[in-house]
């Protein structure tokens, strides 16, 4: 009897389920995701004028960003204005429609949002929108 008392006396003992490490090992993952989010850039960060809102109705539309830097970016890649060019001609030879969205911050010159009009006019894509904030 005492040997089956015994027996059972273990049985429970090892019944029970710890959760201890599972739950540090989980805060953990939660505070290294934490920290990180904020790291991953979606994007370039670019303040908008503010204006009327339209609505254009296009298929697939490529965006070109200036950010306040003054620097360029062609659908998220940095590129130079020999390089905007280069890429915006073969594109166009590809698609003649393409329509083309520039994305400008408000604390740019006026003479650089005009030079990347210049540049995308230039190329013959004649489907051009500036984007704005609604107001």
């Amino acid at each position: 009897m005492s040997r089956r008392g015994k027996r059972q006396h273990d049985m429970e003992l090892l019944s029970d389920i710890n959760i201890t490490n599972l739950v540090d090992v989980t805060m953990t993952l939660l505070i290294v995701f934490i920290m990180i989010a904020p790291m991953i850039e979606q994007g370039i960060d670019v303040t908008l004028p503010a204006a009327e809102p339209k609505r254009i109705d296009v298929g697939e539309v490529m965006t070109v960003a200036v950010a306040e830097n003054g620097r360029v970016y062609l659908e998220g890649q940095r590129v130079s204005i020999d390089e905007l060019k280069e890429r915006l001609t073969d594109i166009h030879t590809a698609r003649p429609d393409v329509p083309v969205m520039i994305k400008a911050d408000q604390g740019l010159t006026y003479g650089r949002v005009v030079e990347v009009l210049d540049t995308v006019r230039g190329v013959g894509i004649s489907r051009l929108a500036l984007a704005t904030r609604p107001n």
